[in-house]
């Protein structure tokens, strides 16, 4: 995935798979924001507080982007820079910011959009996805404010997804799932976004939001892509890892999603948990259908229980955990008693060699110490 270092752990426990204005205004000194002075200020060495300081950064920071700074050297500018205006008064860098994103001016830096540990940012390829980085930790109310300001009228699929962040935190200011449904539905249906690094690093809010129609809305993008990425298909898999029951319960209401990649849909139903009576009765209404495919049925079969998990910082929420062993192991036993129910059924009987492979491959499991 674009921006992100996921990587794939696969957690081995009893031989199987484990594993986002009605403020008094800050003071007037914007009416030149773009125009670099000939002495910039320092980021770490501050002449005066507070706004004006800010603001002589800001210079700073388009200075060196206008001058072809080198992105190792501007990315150590802004690190520096954002840690000095975390250390001033969080509503001041907030209205600050909101001044300059209404500025309209912009830079490239060179440097990849990248997420870092705690959602923060570590790499920002324009000045306005930087100042949205930090607008996100500072006042809440504020941020959250000026965050739906950008979310109305930004054209670049970074700073979308990076606006999206305010709307995230907390309990308190977190926005509601139909307002993040909505703008999760705006990035996924804006053509020009479908290849950015931006929207790889959003889909990690149907993982973190986990609510039915931001799920299915994701199903829909896949199923609908004329070539599914990556991207697209880790994000399934993250959130019906996080939330199984979701999409096992889209697969069987409806058999023509995913029927283009009978791979992909075999993998999401193995992620089920049949543990749960609602993910169990979902599998086997999948088994039992007709429309599926008995060579889909049987890829199924050979993967299910999957319990791979991922790793990696997440743009949005804290990273996939890996699964517990216990969780496993009960999961495990859970499979093998259903398993032993399918063998007796004759509607399997087209299935009854990869049922008893699977039912070995439990009872290996099972086997194995510390069970």
């Amino acid at each position: 995935m674009a921006g992100r270092k996921a990587i794939l752990l696969v957690f081995v426990a009893l031989g199987g798979i484990v594993g986002w204005m009605s403020r008094s205004p800050a003071p007037a000194d914007t009416a030149s924001v773009g125009t670099p002075p000939k002495a910039p200020a320092t980021a770490t060495k501050r002449a005066e507080p507070g706004h004006k300081a800010l603001v002589a950064d800001w210079r700073e920071c388009l200075a060196q982007c206008e001058n072809g700074a080198d992105p190792e050297a501007l990315a150590k500018l802004l690190r520096a820079t954002k840690n000095a205006w975390l250390e001033e008064e969080p509503d001041v860098v907030a209205q600050t910011i909101g001044q300059l994103l209404r500025s309209g001016v912009d830079a490239e830096t060179g440097i990849p959009f990248e997420t870092g540990p705690g959602r923060a940012l570590v790499g920002w390829p324009t000045l306005r996805v930087f100042l949205l980085d930090v607008l996100s930790v500072t006042d809440p109310d504020l941020a959250m404010e000026i965050a739906r300001e950008v979310l109305g009228t930004t054209g670049s699929a970074e700073e979308f997804a990076v606006a999206l962040k305010p709307l995230t935190h907390g309990k308190t200011w977190r926005a509601s799932d139909e307002e993040l449904a909505g703008y999760f539905s705006k990035m996924l249906g804006t053509p020009a976004w479908q290849d950015s690094a931006g929207l790889a690093e959003a889909l990690d809010l149907s993982r973190f939001v986990s609510s039915p129609e931001i799920a299915e809305t994701l199903a829909r993008w896949v199923d609908q892509s004329s070539q599914p990425g990556e991207a697209g298909a880790l994000a399934l898999h993250e959130t019906t890892a996080e939330a199984p029951a979701l999409m096992s319960g889209l697969i069987t209401s409806d058999d023509t999603l995913f029927a283009g990649q009978p791979d992909l849909r075999a993998s999401l139903m193995a992620r089920a948990n049949v543990s749960d009576a609602t993910q169990a009765e979902h599998v086997e209404a999948y088994l039992r259908n007709p429309a599926i495919p008995d060579a889909e049925k049987q890829q199924f079969l050979t993967l299910f229980p999957l319990r791979s998990a991922t790793t990696g910082y997440r743009l949005y929420g804290n990273p996939p955990s890996p699964f517990a062993k216990e969780q496993v192991q009960a999961d495990d036993r859970a499979a093998l008693e259903k398993v032993n129910i399918w063998k007796s059924d004759p509607a399997f009987a087209p299935l009854a060699k990869d049922i008893s492979a699977l039912e070995a491959r439990l009872q290996s499991w099972s086997r194995q110490p510390d069970n």
